[in-house]
């Protein structure tokens, strides 16, 4: 049993350089003097960066309760299977008993992990979310999204493909949704948009990922995958960012959702490969990459934040805040940020945000609260 995934122990390469760029003491809410296990559940997205800030946070002694105190991050796996741990253990606390994952199914996706914390009510089981999705119409309000980074959605083709090597928002929208009247998309065929002849597999990320929701709201642009479509006309879904599922003969027609910043994790070799032979395609002309996933205009279409998850009224509230938010007397661990800490979130492919105005009432941070979708 681990406390996080055995990837996880990358982040551990920077620790030395955070004693070095530590921040005076006294910022955030100050501890209760109680060792917290803080269970973090939710996205695919997000799980491996968060397993590499985890090693940080679990061992820093600048902003989290100093021994025996401490507080201790759980990284828990969106699924227990594949590049995931097959077994999760999380210690008990002052406020819920230790945790085994299985016989316990752990919340897979943004979603699914949002959910649990909410159905958690003040039980302390659940203590925040990864998630790659922002604040919903039908989330409480006693929940918050802090953005700490940015990710970038983009579609992928295979060696052979008859794919472009460039698709428009509109032809995205026409390859995923149907005309209502026939059933089928609007286009069904390579050719039809800037490709060889051959007709498009399509594959999707499953329904309770944030992953699913921002491909639905921002690349489809409001529209939901297969709307309108037929059973003979409806994508294969799958686990986000995962290739390996694609049948060899399929590939040179397939195409899938894919993270930028995952992929260039797999490339840097710190996480499971789960591109089988994928190449991430541009839209609307622009390629995501380092230059190109920021917050200001013209940025790549797919752009997205990266959140942590917090529930004001979980018992473990002010702890978490500590790691992932901001108060009125400064920002945690995670925005307060140090060149160790964006050199690790960068080693997993995202772009740590840039400092600036965090939100009402608060002090500049290099976090977000609930910023506008870009």
């Amino acid at each position: 049993m681990r406390r996080f995934t055995r990837l996880a122990t990358v982040g551990a390469l920077a620790l030395g350089l955070v004693a070095g760029l530590a921040a005076p003491g006294g910022a955030i809410p100050p501890g209760n003097g109680q060792k917290e296990s803080l269970n973090v559940v939710g996205s695919d997205t997000a799980y491996f960066v968060m397993g590499g800030i985890a090693g940080m946070w679990n061992s820093d002694t600048t902003v989290n309760e100093a021994s025996p105190n401490n507080d201790t991050l759980f990284n828990t796996p969106p699924r227990l299977s594949g590049a995931f741990p097959t077994s999760f253990h999380v210690d008990g606390d002052g406020t819920c008993a230790a945790l085994d994952y299985p016989p316990l199914v752990p919340p897979d996706g943004s979603g699914a992990g949002i959910s649990a914390l909410i159905a958690d009510g003040t039980n302390g089981c659940v203590d925040m979310s990864r998630s790659s999705r922002g604040r919903g119409g039908t989330d409480p309000a006693n929940i918050q999204f802090w953005a700490y980074a940015l990710d970038a959605l983009t579609w992928t083709s295979f060696k052979g493909t008859h794919a472009p090597i460039n698709l428009t928002q509109q032809n995205l929208i026409d390859i995923y949704t149907c005309n209502p009247a026939t059933g089928a998309p609007y286009v069904s065929d390579w050719s039809q948009v800037g490709g060889t002849a051959g007709t498009i597999v399509k594959f999707a990320p499953q329904t309770l990922s944030g992953t699913y929701s921002f491909f639905n709201s921002k690349l489809l642009n409001g529209a939901v995958i297969d709307q309108n479509c037929d059973a003979n006309h409806k994508s294969t879904f799958a686990e986000e960012h995962d290739n390996t599922a694609i049948p060899k003969a399929k590939k040179p027609f397939a195409i899938n959702a894919f993270s930028f910043a995952q992929w260039t994790a797999m490339k840097n070799g710190v996480i499971p490969d789960r591109r089988a032979g994928g190449k991430l395609g541009s839209i609307n002309g622009i390629k995501p990459n380092g230059v190109s996933i920021n917050t200001n205009p013209g940025h790549f279409l797919g752009t997205r934040y990266i959140y942590n998850v917090l529930k004001t009224t979980e018992p473990s509230y002010n702890a978490t805040l500590r790691f992932a938010g901001v108060d009125a007397s400064g920002p945690g661990f995670l925005c307060k940020s140090s060149t160790a800490l964006r050199a690790t979130i960068k080693l997993y492919g995202d772009e740590p945000l840039n400092r600036g105005v965090t939100g009402p009432g608060l002090p500049k941070s290099f976090c977000r609260l609930e910023p506008t979708p870009l």
